[in-house]
């Protein structure tokens, strides 16, 4: 499937997690159907190994999202431990598709 861009204006959803007892925030930008096509997250130390990574693993999901990947498939892909998300980036792959999940209600 060829990239979904999103509009030049959207709207977006932002909220709070904290994983591990950081505070973080996450803001997921939306398509006009109310589809999640992007995603950035602040909250660690700006220019930290940590928000690097956060940073890249946002591109990676938001690039998917953007080529048609279903947020649940994004959520499920990545490591669980019991119920809860492995790393942060599940955490947050977790906000993306309970924001898709309130689309499709």
């Amino acid at each position: 499937m060829t990239r979904a861009r999103m509009p030049e204006r959207r709207i977006a959803d932002t909220r709070e997690l904290v994983f591990d007892n950081v505070r973080f925030t996450v803001t997921v930008g939306v398509y006009p159907d109310g589809r999640p096509g992007e995603v950035f997250a602040r909250g660690a130390r700006a220019g930290s190994q940590l928000d690097g990574l956060i940073d890249d693993a946002c591109v990676v999901v938001s690039r998917l999202l953007q080529h048609g990947e279903a947020a649940v498939i994004i959520q499920n892909a990545l490591g669980r431990d019991g119920d809860r998300p492995a790393s942060v980036i599940g955490a947050i792959a977790d906000i993306v598709a309970e924001i898709d999940r309130e689309v499709l209600r």
